[in-house]
């Protein structure tokens, strides 16, 4: 696990003026890891076109990561684990971020990445966040479900006062899901509509 390509990006640059929007997936791919931006290959330029379409400026957005490590094979339910996985395997699951799913923990081995995003976020203030796949949706609300859950308005466990807009992760439309698309970027609209409703 500590060998695991590490991306430290997250901190926020000086938070525009005005209401802030923060993007959130899940982890790094290869090509992040390459360029230490996220979103960066082909996830990224679906998610630019998709911002460009909602009329969302991604300059003007914090874009973070749940997680800071690229997961072997880009699956992260390397950072998930069953209690009885993690008591036959000999390490600490951290109960207190809840479950992800139904049977599944984060490995204290990555919990502190969770804090980052925590303090990040608080730090950048933003008032609505955009919670790019089922991860980022659990991470920032504690809920699991995005394909029930997506296009709704859910309070941010994370920032208080801040919401979250759940959307589909755009790698999930890569892989075949293209329909979908629409419905994204109506969901990033919402995100920008409540963002200027303040």
């Amino acid at each position: 696990m500590n060998d695991w390509p590490f991306v430290d990006y997250q901190e926020p640059a000086r938070p525009p003026a005005g209401p802030r929007l923060a993007l959130v997936g899940e982890a790094p791919g290869a090509e992040e890891v390459r360029q230490g931006i996220p979103f960066a290959g082909r996830s990224g330029k679906l998610l630019n076109e998709a911002l460009h379409a909602a009329g969302i400026e991604r300059d003007r957005c914090l874009v973070a990561n749940v997680f800071r490590r690229q997961p072997p094979g880009n699956k992260v339910g390397h950072f998930f684990a069953s209690r009885a996985r993690a008591r036959k395997e000999g390490f600490a699951i951290a109960e207190r971020w809840g479950a992800f799913g139904t049977s599944d923990w984060v490995i204290d081995a990555f919990a502190s990445d969770l804090d980052h995003l925590e303090r990040t976020l608080r730090a950048y203030a933003p008032a609505v966040l955009v919670a790019l796949g089922r991860t980022p949706l659990w991470a920032l609300t504690g809920e699991n479900g995005i394909t029930r859950l997506r296009g709704q308005v859910l309070p941010c466990r994370l920032v208080p006062g801040a919401v979250v807009v759940p959307t589909y992760h755009p790698s999930f439309i890569l892989r075949g899901q293209a329909r979908e698309l629409p419905t994204m970027i109506a969901d990033l609209k919402m995100a920008a509509a409540r963002l200027s409703a303040g």
